[in-house]
Parts: structure tokens; C-alpha cells; sequence
């Protein structure tokens, strides 16, 4: 661990969470991700090992605690952990505020579809489960996607789930992600065919406000408004 030597705060608090991942480990478990599976999918470029250091790590320095388990390893974010949603929220509204849009090559279906679905509101969900088909046209296979819709929330899969379809979506991967993260609006999507849709009005409605917009986006467009951390 860098020790920096500094009286400062924000010197103390960047030697505990300055390293590579640690912030993107604790974004997993304010997500509620506790198993390490579920952390890794959040994180999918980081290797097993190096996970383990980092959790290893947080919890050395109070800020992740290990969960009595009789199987796979489970964390969970003590109170110092839970205290650092306002920093990851306000990283994530400053991002998107003054950053660039993604690259190309960041950016990755089953990530982008992933934190598509953590954003869904489970309560504008259609009461019998549904999914939302999605092609990408560029990317290496899986280019098949499907968004399984549920009242207890939505869930990304690359295997076809045999369930009712309430549209397709033809897309490509940055298409998906410039409409999402409001770097363009839906309507410039659909009219330019970077987005197409098949199935009802009704249901291409239903998908555009299901899928809504990332809430950083929605944050920085609010005119300086209060923002809470919504980490479900």
C-alpha cells in the first residue's frame, strides 16, 4: 500500500482506496453484490487474484468485513464502507459531467446491459415475466442478448430465457450506450436507425421507459439538484 505521509485526509483516505479496483470493488457491494462471484461480474477485466488481494486489503482497513459462509467467500461493506456511497455517487456524476464519452473499445454488452438493468425500476415492470431481445450488429459474439423483466427487477443473459418477447432491439453497442448515458436523445437514435425497434408502439414505449436513463445523466441534467446515492 503507498504511504503518501501526509497529515491531509484525503492523503490518508487515498492510501486505503487509491489503488487500482478498490473503488470499482466498493461500487459492487453498494450494488448489494456480497459473493465473489457476483462481485467478479462486475468487474470482469480484473483477475481472480488480484480480487482477493483487494478485498483482502478493504477489509484489513475496515472497510469491507468477510460474512460467515459455509460456501463461496461473501464481503459485505461495514459502516465506513456504506459511508463512501456519496464519493462513488459524486465520482460517477463528475464523470459524466466532465469526461468524454466512452471509447468504443470500453465498452462491452454484458456491462453496459448489466448496469442498464441495476438501473430499471422494478415497479414499472410488466407483472408477468417478459424479455427484451437485443441484437448487437458489431460486436464478437454472444451479439445475442436477452433482458429478462420481472416485478422483482431485470437481469441480463446470453442465453435465450424462452419467455414472452415484448420487442427486439437492433443496435449497436455504442448506440445503446450514447442513448443511455444521454450523450443523445431516443428520438435521434430511432430516426438516424442507429436503434431500431421491433414490435408494438405500445411496447417500444414501454422499453424506452423501462429503460430510461443512466442516473448520472439524469443528475447532471437536474439543474443542480440534490441527488441521494440510489444503490439497490
Amino acid at each position: 500500500m503507498t504511504a503518501y505521509r501526509q497529515h491531509c485526509p484525503v492523503a490518508s483516505a487515498t492510501e486505503v482506496l487509491g489503488h487500482t479496483w478498490k473503488l470499482l470493488v466498493v461500487r459492487e457491494l453498494l450494488h448489494g453484490n456480497s459473493h465473489v462471484s457476483e462481485i467478479a461480474r462486475g468487474v470482469p477485466g480484473m483477475s481472480s487474484a488480484l480480487l482477493a488481494r483487494r478485498l483482502r486489503q478493504l477489509t484489513e482497513a475496515g472497510v469491507v468485513t468477510r460474512l460467515a459462509s459455509t460456501g463461496e467467500g461473501r464481503f459485505a461493506l461495514t459502516p465506513a464502507g456504506r459511508d463512501l456511497a456519496p464519493v462513488v455517487e459524486q465520482l460517477g456524476r463528475w464523470g459524466r459531467r466532465w469526461l468524454p464519452p466512452p471509447r468504443s473499445g470500453d465498452l462491452k454488452p454484458n456491462l453496459l446491459l448489466l448496469d442498464i438493468c441495476r438501473g430499471i425500476d422494478p415497479a414499472t415492470l410488466p407483472r408477468e415475466k417478459v424479455s427484451l431481445h437485443v441484437r448487437f450488429a458489431e460486436t464478437p459474439p454472444p451479439r445475442w442478448w436477452w433482458l429478462v423483466l420481472s416485478p422483482e427487477g431485470a437481469s441480463p443473459t446470453d442465453t435465450d430465457p424462452r419467455l414472452p418477447t415484448a420487442a427486439r432491439i437492433d443496435c449497436t453497442v455504442s448506440a445503446l450506450a450514447g442513448v443511455w448515458l444521454g450523450h443523445r436523445t431516443w428520438r435521434e437514435a430511432l430516426a438516424d436507425r442507429a436503434i431500431r425497434f421491433e414490435g408494438t408502439r405500445e411496447a417500444v414505449r414501454n422499453t424506452i421507459g423501462w429503460l430510461g436513463r443512466n442516473r448520472f445523466t439524469l443528475s447532471v441534467s437536474s439543474s443542480n439538484k440534490s441527488v441521494m446515492p440510489q444503490f439497490d
